[in-house]
């Protein structure tokens, strides 16, 4: 029987990381003898210790966490250049020139025509659309020399003296602006990139080349047009950032016609055809511009609509809606020049054009199910609407759209709008009207679980005229979207409307998302799930009958493990959300596909946010739709155990997030652990009366439910459950790992999750909720100064039962843990069992951090006590502070201890006094030594979580 060993006390004084990483060490290697060490809470508590005795300082604390945040800023960086594909520019370019000569050639070598080369080029095969989920976690300047560093000219984030958190405030102009700067390098990456296409062409096709008409990409963005969940994006607002955009698209225009100059030379044709180009362009940029100024001019004042609306509607000759308005200048000026770098310049313009239209990029405008429901059933107003799950309901709806008859709009009737739903499809009305006649607009409609949802969009596109502009697309993401996305889709295309509407607009679009399936079941069940219904599509597609239809799959998920991303590179992501089998699916049905992939945020826009980074990762996504091998994967051999190993994970994971102690974590800080960082409003866990409540991921976004699992070190929504999933069938699946490329990139994900992942890390924070610890820290009698401050604690916390909870998950998932290594073990991937370097590190940053607030609790020990005030108790306070609710806790004690007098001043009496009032209000050491203090430590805590989210690449 094994001798438990006494765990040495350290000082860490002097604080040197080395010392501290080599006791780190020291105390892993004493589990073996001494099971109940906790290596994370041991370092913590004496980094507490001597933060207390002050033989360590808060600032000698804050220099350490910069240094280790810095360096996992520094394999930030140099992680995205390696997954983007990042090579010197020949290389990058080279590398595109033999993808383009590959495709004028069949597999079997043969060249292809000229025919089937343009058919290729002139269908895009993938999409990047740019979302502003609420993931700028790091400044705009840190995101900046992190993407410098990357791309091999900017300093060493080593010293970098920035500190690691978010700009404030970040609004949806923020938003916007750094979406619109991502897409500026990616419009300047398309711009080179169609000109090697037109170059490889040129050498391949001499007497043809000419009349290529390549798209390589479709970039898009949904800033300041997705309405699901937030209320605060105003109609005429989305109306003025497109406005914008459709300025920056001709602006950029206008300089690349402009730099055609020399090339163009002073033929009279041909000069005169550019001559009238820029002046098109610039009567364009001028109106738009004087569009822009009159809505400015509303500047809230809806009172004056009416007087801004005519002057934006009224007949003006420089008004530009179509792109066919330039065609013909550009088409003689292509016909005037002669072979060479001009024309090929040209028509690389001409590219862009029929890439972006006449904006910055393509919009996607979101809405919720529900508001489209309620939209339509206060607009029908008919009995048989109030249920639109009613079997007879499809039919009823088709009936409306074939007798509709199309209404006219204008800016009066899109204000007096009232259905969230029903404006949205006015206000599209009048974009296709006065911006932009040509470029197509996605429909996104999330938490879509039924086709007839989809029939009423369709509905409301007829009724507007919008329909031939618009691409419907139904987001498959909840359980029951999940479940029943196929048979959905099978249920939609039976409709003959449906399909004459999809073969007019040549395409089927729909998409997939992890966000909520990382709170409801699980991502690697959710991967699975989306995977279905890809390939019922596939196949529904390929019996439909439709001629001409591609389908169009948008993959939403973030850069995080939480929501879906593969920590490979960009190829390996890509096929990771779109699977070899999913493309060889669509390949037999006869069905080309396009898969759209979203960036989102500040965590996203950094694989874009250089012309060199964004070409990296065009060129990677190009790939990844090419590289497709048609050798079968043992994988899909036998269905019944891929579904069995499905549905037994998702037990597992349903069952994890039922799980008290799951919720507690969830609950325990609530987002109050962490900065904001976007926009959108983040619903307060506090809301909610319990713990239990406030931990419910019902109850939480996406983002913060995977940001707060990080946070407590262990994204349980990737890691947990695989074991059990493997079941009495593990010996099969150890065999497949070895042969199948898919089940491989399923434990790719869950290893990389786990070498991340510390159950010590989530028991550490438990700690902090123990009435033990603190009381044991009193009985010890080493910190005799703090003993009444280690009571309080104690007896405050005798009745939490956050540290029994969370305590019994960590259990729970170590029990798992165990299979789960044993797995990774047999298949030989690295679950991170022995943390490498960079997991030490992570592990340092949690005891730094366990240390910051054990010193906040201490501080709320201290609080003198008070009666009730404005309601607000001494115990409420103490539980605010305890949940790290420190903004609400210090305005509170700021109120109940006011600093500085603002009595009257003792002035101007004849009798001799020599007593000065001081004010019983001036509560100055108080703000000294306890409200100041926690300010300090709590800034403190929320930057090492930006920290935190360095080694995961991704905040939530």
């Amino acid at each position: 029987m094994a001798v438990v060993k006494a765990v040495e006390p350290m000082s860490t004084y002097p604080i040197n990381e080395e010392t501290l990483r080599t006791r780190l060490v020291d105390l892993r290697n004493k589990l073996a003898d001494a099971p109940s060490i906790n290596p994370i809470s041991r370092l913590g508590f004496e980094l507490s210790r001597d933060l207390e005795a002050h033989r360590v300082s808060i600032e000698e604390l804050d220099q350490l966490a910069a240094s280790l945040m810095n360096r996992a800023a520094q394999r930030r960086s140099e992680n995205i250049r390696d997954r983007s594909g990042l090579e010197d520019r020949d290389t990058l370019l080279g590398r595109f020139a033999d993808l383009v000569r590959a495709s004028a050639r069949d597999a079997d070598g043969t060249e292809r025509s000229f025919d089937d080369f343009a058919a290729h080029w002139s269908r895009a095969s993938m999409g990047i659309v740019l979302t502003a989920h609420p993931t700028f976690g790091s400044s705009e300047a840190m995101r900046g020399r992190m993407m410098d560093q990357a791309c091999g000219y900017g300093e060493d984030l080593n010293e970098m003296d920035l500190r690691h958190k978010p700009d404030a405030p970040i609004t949806l102009d923020y938003e916007h602006r750094e979406g619109q700067a991502t897409l500026r390098h990616l419009r300047a990456a398309q711009s080179e990139l169609i000109g090697i296409i037109f170059a490889v062409a040129e050498e391949l096709y001499p007497d043809q080349w000419r009349g290529l008409r390549p798209v390589l990409s479709t970039d898009a963005s949904w800033i300041g047009y997705d309405l699901d969940g937030r209320t605060d994006i105003h109609w005429l607002g989305s109306f003025h950032l497109r406005l914008k955009e459709k300025r920056v698209g001709l602006l950029d225009l206008r300089q690349r016609l402009a730099d055609l100059r020399n090339g163009v030379g002073d033929d009279h044709q041909s000069g005169a055809a550019l001559r009238n180009c820029l002046r098109r362009v610039d009567d364009a940029i001028d109106c738009v511009a004087d569009q822009i100024a009159a809505v400015d001019g509303v500047a809230g004042d809806m009172s004056n609509l009416a007087r801004i609306a005519n002057d934006l509607t009224r007949n003006d000759p420089r008004k530009l809606v179509s792109k066919s308005d330039l065609e013909a200048d550009l088409d003689i000026l292509a016909n005037t020049l002669p072979t060479g770098e001009g024309l090929r310049a040209l028509l690389t313009v001409r590219g862009l054009i029929d890439t972006y239209g006449l904006g910055a990029s393509h919009i996607h405008v979101r809405i919720n199910a529900i508001q489209l429901h309620n939209a339509f059933r206060a607009f029908v107003d008919e009995d048989w609407a109030r249920n639109l799950d009613d079997y007879a309901v499809p039919a009823r709806v088709i009936e409306l759209i074939r007798k509709t008859e199309v209404e006219s709009v204008n800016f009066g009737s899109v204000q007096a709008e009232t259905a969230t739903a029903i404006r949205q499809f006015a206000l599209i009305a009048q974009l296709v009207k006065h911006v932009d006649a040509d470029t197509p607009i996605r429909f996104l409609i999330a938490e879509c679980e039924s086709p007839v949802t989809v029939l009423i969009a369709l509905y409301f596109g007829r009724l507007f005229g919008v329909a031939d502009h618009i691409d419907i697309s139904p987001l498959f993401e909840t359980p029951d979207g999940l479940d029943a996305g196929g048979r959905f889709l099978e249920q939609l295309l039976a409709q003959d409307v449906y399909r004459d509407y999809i073969e007019a607009r040549g395409r089927m679009c729909i998409q997939t998302g992890f966000s909520d399936a990382g709170r409801f079941v699980g991502q690697i069940t959710a991967t699975l799930a989306i995977e279905r219904i890809h390939l019922r599509l596939a196949n529904a597609l390929g019996k439909s009958g439709v001629q001409g239809v591609e389908a169009v799959i948008f993959s939403t998920h973030g850069e995080s493990l939480g929501r879906g991303a593969h920590p490979g590179d960009l190829k390996s992501r890509s096929h990771y959300l779109m699977s070899a089998e999913v493309r060889r699916a669509f390949k037999r049905a006869g069905v080309p596909v396009k898969h759209e992939t979203s960036f989102q945020g500040g965590d996203g826009f950094l694989f874009l946010s250089r012309k060199m980074l964004a070409m990296a990762s065009m060129i990677s996504l190009y790939e990844a739709g090419q590289d497709v091998s048609d050798a079968p994967d043992p994988f899909y051999e036998d269905r019944d155990i891929v579904l069995d190993f499905s549905s037994r994970l998702r037990r597992y994971q349903q069952d994890l997030f039922a799980h008290g102690g799951y919720r507690t974590v969830l609950g325990a800080f609530g987002a109050n652990l962490l900065y904001r960082t976007g926009s959108r409003n983040v619903k307060r866990q506090r809301d909610y009366a319990h713990t239990g409540d406030r931990g419910d991921p019902a109850h939480m976004r996406a983002i913060p439910n995977n940001a707060l699992l990080q946070q407590f070190g262990y994204v349980a929504n990737v890691v947990a459950g695989v074991g059990a999933a493997f079941g009495h069938d593990n010996d099969r699946f150890l065999e497949l790992s070895q042969t199948s490329p898919r089940l491989r990139s399923l434990l790719e994900m869950v290893a990389k999750a786990k070498r991340l992942s510390s159950l010590n890390a989530m028991g550490a924070y438990a700690a902090l909720f123990d009435a033990g610890f603190w009381a044991s820290r009193a009985y010890a009698g080493q910190e005799v100064e703090h003993n009444a401050s280690f009571r309080a604690l104690a007896e405050y916390l005798l009745d939490d039962e956050r540290s029994s909870s969370i305590n019994g998950l960590v259990h729970h998932l170590r029990l798992d843990a165990i299979d789960l290594h044993g797995i990774l073990n047999n298949v030989g991937l690295d679950g991170g069992k022995e943390p490498n370097a960079y997991r030490l590190e992570l592990d340092l940053l949690h005891a730094i951090r366990l240390a910051l607030i054990m010193h906040v609790f201490l501080l709320a020990a201290k609080v003198p006590k008070f009666s009730t005030r404005n309601d607000f108790s001494y115990d409420q306070l103490l539980d605010r502070i305890l949940s790290l609710d420190v903004d609400e806790a210090v305005q509170i004690l700021c109120e109940t201890f006011p600093h500085g007098r603002d009595g009257e001043e003792v002035v101007g009496y004849q009798e001799d006094a020599s007593y000065e009032p001081r004010g019983v209000e001036n509560y100055s050491r108080i703000h000294t030594e306890l409200i100041n203090p926690l300010e300090r430590s709590f800034e403190m805590i929320r930057e090492i979580g930006t920290g935190i989210t360095h080694h995961f690449g991704a905040f939530g």
